[in-house]
């Protein structure tokens, strides 16, 4: 029968620490990661710690792919850092304790007409209220879901912001995407490009100061573009990013 000791190892956590994670909403898989990243840091008392996606994949019994979108999603949520090293096939992980950092994404909320019905009969003040059938289809086409290629860009450029000023205040992720869809969409623009960008303009001096959101980037993109082919020999530096996997889903 199990008999867990303290004397036989235990992970030091500050109570704040703890509070502060007991209200903070985190899906299942991306909490089983983040329990990886602190036993493997915290447990050992380090601040970070190199550890292999087969490590993540053992501790949690989560698959490879899962555990690579569970990855992204704490980064996304600026839950923690991952730096990657030159030649080191692990990448260093540390949890960011800097709770009011933590970035919060809200949902959309679309109610049914049947609600809304109920609404304006208690409510007669609210009868402005739209009703109509087009309003409830544009609310959830203007809606991406969290694992659409538009969301997870969206996300992608709001972390690389985060990476340069923690400080940033919170943004809203939807219209970032939105802004996105008009890029893959209207501007025929790539995938992986969009990646490349991105990256490129949050390390330049000058473009990680002006490319602040979604729509900037839309905006100068054709600039940024012309300015990423047209300088040569970036310098190779240690940077906190996640390098996506063979696995990874965003290609």
């Amino acid at each position: 029968m199990e008999n867990p000791q303290i004397e036989n190892g235990y992970t030091k956590i500050a109570n704040e620490l703890l509070e502060a994670l007991a209200k903070y909403r985190i899906p299942g898989e991306q909490r089983q990661c983040l329990d990886v990243i602190l036993r493997k840091t915290y447990g050992y008392n380090k601040k970070q710690d190199s550890i292999a996606l087969s490590q993540f994949v053992e501790m949690t019994g989560l698959k490879k792919p899962t555990v690579v979108r569970a990855i992204q999603g704490l980064l996304s949520k600026n839950l923690i850092y991952v730096i990657k090293k030159d030649n080191k096939p692990a990448h260093i992980y540390e949890f960011n304790k800097h709770y009011k950092q933590w970035v919060v994404l809200s949902k959309k909320i679309t109610l049914s007409k049947k609600i809304i019905s109920v609404i304006k009969k208690d409510n007669p003040s609210l009868s402005l209220l739209s009703t109509t059938k087009d309003n409830t289809t544009k609310e959830k086409k203007e809606t991406f879901l969290s694992d659409s290629i538009e969301y997870r860009l969206a996300e992608y450029l709001f972390n690389h912001i985060l990476k340069n000023n923690p400080k940033h205040k919170p943004v809203n992720i939807q219209s970032w995407a939105k802004s996105i869809d008009l890029m893959l969409r209207v501007d025929n623009r790539e995938v992986e490009e969009i990646k490349q960008v991105i990256r490129w303009c949050q390390q330049d001096e000058f473009w990680r100061t002006n490319i602040l959101s979604a729509s900037k980037l839309r905006e100068k993109y054709d600039a940024l573009i012309s300015k990423m082919n047209n300088k040569k020999g970036e310098p190779q530096t240690i940077i906190k990013q996640y390098i996506n996997e063979a696995t990874d889903v965003m290609g």
